[in-house]
């Protein structure tokens, strides 16, 4: 019986540490909202997408520009529930607000314009005019 207890005790204290340890995704905790009513912020954004203004980028930048062929390939297919929120939050702010970066980026991310083809009526579906 004790030897049972000991074995069910570890058995929660190595769940419980596995939990804790699982990666977490780096963008998780990002304020999309507090970039996006920030023009100052949203541009240095901006610029490090497209490896302007020096190339400064913070982490979370840096983290962004890693994903994003992936999520421009993907249509953001594989996103979870958040991240698909995010997406539509800033392609909606960014498509309609500043429409000339939006083109930048999209020559960056997807000059032959494929997969803005392959994705328009999903992302318009989610509210984004692309």
């Amino acid at each position: 019986m004790a030897r049972n207890l000991i074995l069910y005790c570890c058995l929660v204290a190595a769940v419980a540490v596995s939990v804790r340890a699982a990666p977490q995704d780096k963008l998780e905790n990002l304020d999309v909202d507090e970039i996006l009513n920030n023009d100052r912020l949203l541009k240095s954004y901006i610029q490090c997408m497209l490896d302007e203004g020096q190339g400064r980028c913070t982490n979370e930048g840096k983290e962004i520009k890693s994903r994003l062929p992936k999520f421009v390939a993907t249509g953001c297919g594989d996103c979870n529930p958040s991240q698909l929120d995010k997406a539509v939050k800033a392609l909606k702010h960014i498509t309609e607000k500043h429409p000339q970066e939006w083109i930048k980026l999209k020559a960056k991310f997807d000059p032959t314009g494929e997969y803005a083809k392959k994705h328009a009526e999903t992302w318009k579906q989610r509210g984004v005019n692309f």
